[in-house]
């Protein structure tokens, strides 16, 4: 049985930076070390979706997402991340985020990120599961968040 919820590949704590191209640069180098895959060519793609079409979803946290070609992606990617100090991030106006979820789909993938973007969006709009994500201090219990948050799904479903 498939997750519900496009886990995180990397889960990084206490990032720092200025901007979000400092932010989203540390995040691919995180899937970089992870999954393997070009840090610099996924970076770019980040930032280019970052500013056509923003990603603050409210409540301090951020939602970038974009489909790449399958030579920079070849499957889907995901990434959390906590900041030490929220940083602006573009949507209908620049807000200050502290929590950064990517996700990074090959671009024939249409219909799957669409539907593990709506998912994520979901997951981090729910208050209460964003405050268990801020209140967690140590990074290696945040998948468990993760994890607990799909099997409450699936139990309800």
């Amino acid at each position: 049985m498939s997750a519900l919820f496009p886990f995180p590949d990397a889960v990084l704590y206490h990032l720092r930076g200025g901007h979000p191209r400092e932010i989203l640069r540390q995040i691919c180098d995180g899937l970089e070390r992870s999954k393997g895959v070009s840090a610099t060519l996924l970076t770019d793609r980040l930032v280019a979706a970052e500013q056509v079409g923003g990603s603050a979803i409210g409540d301090g946290v951020a939602v970038v997402s974009c489909r790449v070609p399958l030579n920079v992606a070849p499957e889907r990617l995901c990434a959390f991340a906590k900041l030490a100090r929220p940083v602006a991030f573009k949507g209908v106006e620049q807000h200050p985020c502290d929590i950064v979820y990517v996700l990074v789909s090959p671009e024939d993938a249409i219909q799957s990120h669409l539907r593990d973007l709506s998912s994520v969006i979901r997951a981090l709009r729910d208050q209460d599961f964003v405050a268990r994500l801020r209140s967690e201090t140590l990074p290696e219990r945040l998948m468990g968040l993760f994890w607990a948050r799909d099997a409450a799904l699936r139990k309800a479903a």
